[in-house]
């Protein structure tokens, strides 16, 4: 005798009598394969049945939805890895506990959601390697950012944030840090102690200078962006410290050049406008 359910039930995904056996089918896939799709469907909730699955679960994109809060049930998903909610209306960017229960988040993208600020619990997801905040309304980032320990990229372009915290020095394995288009005046000379940074990209906001224990202590540090900013390309120059790094960014465009890539319209860029923008206000 056949599956009754393959033969009596409609196959249309508006038909109310389907929706059970598209439930269990999306239930299976994600038990099978731990990825969770949702992207798109309009969504104001989480679905409460990927809670049956969470032992399972690994990656979770629930984009361009219209979630505006995460369900409690998150933080019992221990194997998750990947968690992708761009495109919401989240107010909150986690629920509570969470940061001592994710343990295995190594990325969180939450770009361009209602976020105006991160929870200090954030710094307890150990193992993540990429938290993306791009499109929020942030005007802070939380002392306790300093101990993602196994922090690789930040990106928090695209916010209000007023400073960067002397705590980001602390993210041992950060080696790209994104906060473009903010109001930023000043960089912290703490970020000197990031010896793996290799990208630091703080275009359109009110930087006037750079700190050398910047470029002193970022040592590998190839390519600094400021575009946008009113800071004088001869003030940057004579900074100390900054033939170190000039020696490196140009030994990037060497390698660029002799692996026959092209450097795009700007050349080798300087990393800063030879005409000045006026400061922000």
């Amino acid at each position: 005798m056949g599956n009754c359910l393959d033969i009596c039930l409609p196959r249309k995904p508006n038909d109310p009598r389907a929706r059970p056996y598209v439930q269990l089918q999306r239930q299976q896939a994600w038990a099978k394969t731990g990825i969770v799709g949702l992207r798109d469907q309009g969504l104001k909730d989480l679905p409460p049945h990927l809670a049956e699955a969470a032992s399972a679960l690994k990656v979770i994109d629930a984009s361009n939805n219209r979630l505006t809060i995460l369900p409690a049930f998150l933080v019992t998903f221990s194997g998750l890895q990947r968690l992708v909610l761009t495109g919401n209306q989240l107010t909150v960017a986690l629920p509570s506990g969470a940061g001592s229960r994710l343990t295995a988040l190594k990325v969180l993208v939450l770009d361009d959601n209602l976020l105006g600020e991160l929870p200090e619990e954030i710094g307890q997801l150990k193992r993540l390697e990429r938290l993306s905040v791009s499109g929020n309304r942030l005007h802070a980032l939380p002392p306790a950012i300093g101990g993602l320990e196994s922090l690789q990229a930040l990106v928090v372009s695209r916010n209000s944030l007023e400073a960067l915290p002397d705590e980001l020095g602390s993210c041992a394995r950060l080696e790209e840090l994104d906060a473009q288009s903010n109001d930023l005046a000043v960089i912290p000379a703490a970020l000197g102690q990031l010896k793996r940074l290799k990208m630091l990209q703080l275009d359109n906001n009110r930087i006037f200078a750079v700190p050398p224990d910047v470029l002193y202590g970022c040592t590998v540090l190839q390519t600094l962006s400021l575009h946008g900013c009113p800071i004088k390309p001869d003030d940057l120059q004579d900074t100390p410290g900054f033939k170190e790094f000039d020696e490196r960014r140009k030994s990037k465009y060497d390698k660029v050049i002799a692996g026959g890539a092209l450097l795009g319209n700007r050349g080798l860029d300087e990393g800063v406008d030879r005409e000045v923008s006026p400061p922000r206000r």
